[in-house]
């Protein structure tokens, strides 16, 4: 606050300045500050709250990092391929990238099936394999292969929701899942081993190497502001600035 305060004065006293100084160039009158004074100003300023650079820098990055986001919006928000639960326009939409493997993302699946159920028309959220783990595991692409063959029968949550509660997501657990959702086990291996659920996976990873700050999982994108993290706490403080925000 106190930052924010003081960089604002700051701004503001360098505009008054430059103004005072174009005003009297304008009317052919002496000028009540001279550029060199003006810089002394701003040097003197600056090295008295030095904390200003600190904050001019947060927002550049911030600003960035939101660029990085929109760049790739269309794929991010649009993708027809994606399951998603809420409302088409709910104002704020939560992206998560996951690995069925990744403990952190289980950690928040609790937290993610709460937002569900607490905001079915403020937040639509937008499910993304990005089986990153795969080559430690050797389960991680399978499981979402499962998933996203589920989706086909119209059991994408129901088979989410249980591999993120799984533990060993071999072939046996998959199926075992798959039979206990009541799916066509005929059509879910098909499903599974189809050229279009492979490419949606390598869609995924491909833009996933396109947004800087993704550098594994979960990670999630609250309308513009992204979190590399399954810190729930600093989770639910972002989200909640965005549900105040679609309010103003």
């Amino acid at each position: 606050m106190h930052t924010a305060f003081r960089t604002a004065t700051f701004i503001s006293a360098t505009l008054l300045f430059s103004s005072l100084a174009g005003c009297a160039q304008a009317n052919q009158k002496p000028a009540p500050a001279n550029k060199a004074e003006i810089e002394n100003v701003v040097k003197s300023y600056i090295l008295d709250n030095p904390e200003i650079i600190e904050d001019a820098l947060r927002l550049l990055a911030e600003k960035r990092d939101r660029q990085s986001i929109t760049a790739v919006g269309q794929e991010l928000w649009f993708d027809k391929r994606d399951f998603s639960i809420g409302a088409k326009d709910a104002k704020v939409t939560l992206v998560e990238f996951f690995d069925y493997n990744c403990t952190y993302c289980k950690r928040t699946t609790d937290w993610l099936q709460d937002v569900i159920r607490k905001h079915p028309n403020d937040v639509r959220v937008i499910f993304k394999e990005l089986p990153i783990l795969e080559r430690r595991t050797k389960t991680s692409r399978n499981a979402a292969r499962a998933a996203l063959a589920a989706k086909r029968q119209g059991k994408y949550s129901e088979m989410h929701f249980a591999l993120m509660d799984g533990t060993n997501l071999n072939e046996k657990f998959i199926n075992s899942a798959a039979i206990k959702l009541g799916l066509d086990m005929k059509k879910f291996h098909a499903d599974m081993k189809t050229d279009a659920v492979e490419e949606q996976i390598e869609d995924t990873m491909f833009l996933a190497s396109r947004i800087p700050g993704l550098t594994g999982t979960p990670f999630f994108v609250i309308n513009t502001k992204f979190m590399a993290s399954g810190d729930i706490a600093a989770l639910q403080n972002m989200l909640d600035e965005a549900l105040r925000n679609s309010k103003e």
